[in-house]
């Protein structure tokens, strides 16, 4: 390949891929996020981006950009829709029910009221994904590609029974990579590319201030659920990373792969604020004794709330993941393959927020490591209509003593179906399409809030449900 040829296709890449920066993760287990277009979808991710001529190889396993003999681009649309239900009780610090007491300006108690289930602690998304491989010459290819790997949404109304525990949750990141793969022999290649990639986080959940007193070591005996002190909280953060992969053509029929994204430190930083009445407001910011310290100070030594405006940081590092794929040619229209992925959740231990030095919160979370089991396959029809069908099994992370509502998952299962069409009238295009229902696992949410937090406990069950619907275009030039 010419060298002029080369830098117009590599600028082209990155044109495609900078248009693609506001995004909405569309959730899978924990807080990550399929790095597939629509025929990986449709297959259910059974052999992941090793099947002939997937550019989303760039990201997934380089090393499978090495088979890849023309250049090729992929722009990816996903629409998801995640629906997700709590139904249970709430408790205050001594057992009783949770109810929501008004604040009046006067700082006397309005009519307590019993609140609601939350409504639905979902959302709908767009979440585009785009993928470029260019062969260099007969050994070395390149790569560009733009993804999130890791990203989850939860949005439950504001006066619902666990706002204590949260409210509203938003993590997303962006990614742009490079990859480069080496075609040992007609056997085997390998492959490793870099992510420089773009954080951002938000959240929102009441503090129980009043409730918080209470659970304190001087055991004030104030009410539980009283006035609004709703703190929120964004950070974002840049950061870079690395994957490496390997393919092995055993037989002209199999292709092995096997592929490693290694763990990414993520130290967030940005503000947190807490809107609050103003006799709420009052405990966070007047002096209760004479070197300053607040009343919330007094009963959490060292604890100081802005209820104006802070700087804020917390560590939310992207796990490490490794996958092993085979992809399996039946006959010349049938074409299957299985999926095993590993991701080291273990390293999400806790979400702590700290500001300049001082503890805000720590929110035990304490991930275990998990797995993803995939099958899927295409079966040709025609020379230019392939059909797809998959199946996934996504085992959560979470732990029964530590779940909450921000991420309430459960184990999951994607059942999908897919298409693909050759458009004849345009040399080299080519449009996917799938459709993937994720039949979630009810869990238990049966947790007790932080102290400082109000002490409060949610004894219920969430359930969830979900459904992608995903459209890829593709240029082979």
């Amino acid at each position: 390949m010419n060298n002029k040829k080369l830098q117009v296709q590599v600028a082209l890449g990155l044109a495609l891929l900078g248009g693609m920066a506001v995004t909405v993760p569309a959730q899978a287990g924990g807080f990550a996020t399929p790095t597939v277009g629509a025929a990986g979808w449709g297959r259910g991710f059974g052999g992941g981006s090793l099947f002939k001529d997937d550019p989303g190889a760039a990201y997934n396993n380089p090393a499978a950009m090495a088979f890849i003999d023309h250049s090729v681009a992929q722009f990816t649309v996903d629409y998801a829709r995640i629906n997700i239900k709590y139904k249970g009780q709430a408790y205050d610090l001594n057992g009783n029910p949770l109810e929501k007491t008004p604040l009046n300006p006067d700082g006397s108690f309005g009519t307590p009221y019993s609140q609601g289930d939350g409504g639905e602690g979902g959302f709908t998304a767009w979440l585009p994904t785009g993928f470029m491989v260019i062969p260099i010459n007969d050994r070395f290819a390149f790569g560009l590609s733009q993804v999130v790997p890791q990203g989850m949404r939860s949005t439950w109304d504001q006066d619902w029974k666990g706002r204590d525990f949260a409210v509203d949750t938003k993590i997303e990141t962006v990614g742009l990579t490079g990859s480069l793969s080496f075609k040992v022999n007609d056997q085997f290649s390998i492959g490793a590319g870099a992510i420089v990639q773009h954080s951002k986080g938000f959240v929102s959940q009441n503090i129980d201030l009043l409730g918080a007193a209470a659970a304190s070591p001087a055991g004030i005996p104030f009410p539980s659920g009283v006035g609004d002190a709703l703190m929120r909280v964004k950070v974002d953060n840049t950061s870079v990373g690395w994957f490496t992969g390997v393919v092995w053509k055993p037989t002209e029929r199999d292709t092995l792969g096997l592929n490693y994204h290694a763990k990414i430190k993520n130290k967030m930083e940005g503000k947190y604020n807490i809107r609050a009445d103003a006799a709420l407001k009052s405990l966070m910011t007047d002096p209760a004794l004479p070197d300053g310290t607040t009343l919330v100070g007094v009963l959490y030594p060292g604890l100081r709330l802005q209820p104006d405006g802070a700087n804020a940081e917390t560590q939310l590092d992207i796990p490490a993941n490794a996958s092993f794929d085979w992809v399996h040619e039946v006959n010349e229209r049938l074409t299957l393959g299985v999926s095993a992925t590993w991701t080291q959740w273990s390293s999400f231990k806790a979400l702590t927020l700290t500001s300049d030095g001082n503890l805000i919160v720590s929110i035990p979370y304490k991930y275990r490591d998990a797995w993803q089991y995939s099958f899927g396959g295409d079966y040709k029809l025609t020379d230019d209509l392939t059909l797809r069908s998959g199946v996934s099994f996504d085992q959560t992370p979470t732990r029964n003593s530590t779940r909450d509502p921000r991420i309430p998952d459960g184990d999951r299962i994607f059942a999908s179906l897919g298409f693909g069409y050759n458009v004849r009238a345009i040399p080299g295009f080519s449009v996917d399409a799938a459709y993937s229902r994720q039949f979630v696992q009810d869990v238990k949410l049966k947790t007790q809030n932080q102290d400082r937090l109000g002490g409060s406990r949610l004894d219920g069950k969430s359930e969830g449900k979900g459904e992608v619907v995903s459209l890829s275009a593709t240029y082979r030039f």
